[in-house]
């Protein structure tokens, strides 16, 4: 068993301290980096998050495996009941350029089940965080997707539009027909911020056709907790294990939103 409580105590007040230390680093030069290509970027302070992150979870979880963007932590997931996954800054990019819209994402899974999930948002000081079978909350305020939303109303984010798997997955027309079907379309550049803002109820529905598990994984737990849904783009068991497609969407626009993908 494991002391959930205590587990979203110190997720939620590492990653307080973890977003506190990004605004000190923001102040001075940033070295940077890229991995796949020149808009994926990575910093020394995306570095120093992790390890800060890690160093924390293994002084007290010393039996708690992790997962974590930038590798700090070496060893076989698969060894360990409960796995930290753990993204230290995500929208790096957004870090870099507007120094807004980028979040410390941290999520607690055991045994392939998300248990706990921590989005913090330094520079607006907000806190998302779920706890399995307890709610999803922002800051203080719990979090209820109970309004009913359709499609020609909602506001949806995406990555679509520039992803090249557009076309494998017959999505090219539905990416060009999506802006015409719904209210708006926003782009933050942040999985797990506009997941959170899903949550939030601030948009309706977010759509990705590559996401790692540090992207998605508190997202879905907090999302799942305020009473909305989350599955592959196929609407099948979104899991912790892998890169999957992800749609996130309040409840009640779910089945319009699916029947249209699948269209």
């Amino acid at each position: 068993m494991i002391d959930i409580n205590l587990i979203s105590q110190k997720a939620k007040e590492w990653a307080r301290e973890a977003g506190l230390l990004s605004i000190q680093r923001r102040k001075s030069p940033l070295e940077l980096t890229f991995k796949s290509s020149p808009s994926d970027l990575v910093t020394a302070v995306d570095k120093e998050i992790e390890e800060f992150l890690v160093q924390k979870i293994l002084k007290h979880f010393p039996d708690h495996g992790i997962v974590g963007e930038e590798g700090t932590f070496d060893k076989d997931p698969k060894q360990f009941d409960t796995l930290w996954i753990i993204d230290p800054i995500d929208g790096t990019t957004n870090f870099v350029h507007q120094q807004i819209n980028y979040v410390v994402s941290i999520a607690i899974v055991h045994k392939g089940e998300g248990m706990v999930g921590v989005i913090y948002d330094p520079t607006r000081n907000e806190m998302f965080h779920g706890i399995k079978g307890k709610g999803a909350y922002l800051n203080q305020d719990q979090l209820c997707l109970d309004d009913p939303v359709r499609l020609r109303e909602a506001v949806l984010c995406t990555s679509f539009f520039w992803n090249h798997r557009l076309e494998e997955y017959g999505l090219d027309k539905v990416a060009y027909e999506l802006p015409r079907n719904c209210r708006g379309i926003r782009v933050f550049g942040c999985a797990a911020l506009e997941m959170a803002y899903v949550a939030a109820g601030r948009i309706d529905a977010y759509l990705s056709l590559f996401l790692n598990p540090w992207d998605f994984a508190a997202g879905k737990i907090i999302v799942e907790e305020a009473g909305g849904r989350a599955s592959t783009i196929t609407g099948e068991e979104l899991t912790f294990e892998q890169v999957n497609t992800v749609v996130v969407s309040n409840s009640s626009l779910y089945p319009e939103l699916f029947s249209f993908l699948r269209r």
